[in-house]
């Protein structure tokens, strides 16, 4: 699948959530959710995403929402 340059971009911010879930790292994780929301949304309303990348990201982003809602500590 063909990937648009800003949706590669926006996948080191998502590898990097990733990795601050499995780390316990819950403020960094919020902080790059945060920064995933508005560059998703900066970048559908430019037209910088394919409507079926958006959709993705929004669901991706539904998904670390309440995988960080539900967060506990594991030490």
């Amino acid at each position: 699948m063909f990937q648009s340059k800003k949706r590669k971009e926006l996948e080191g911010v998502i590898r990097q959530i990733r990795v601050d879930l499995a780390n316990n790292y819950k403020d960094n994780a919020l902080e790059n959710l945060n920064t995933l929301k508005q560059e998703t949304e900066a970048a559908n309303a430019s037209g910088a995403l394919k409507p079926k990348e958006v959709d993705e990201l929004k669901k991706l982003i539904e998904e670390f929402d309440h995988d960080i809602k539900n967060f506990k500590r594991t030490y």
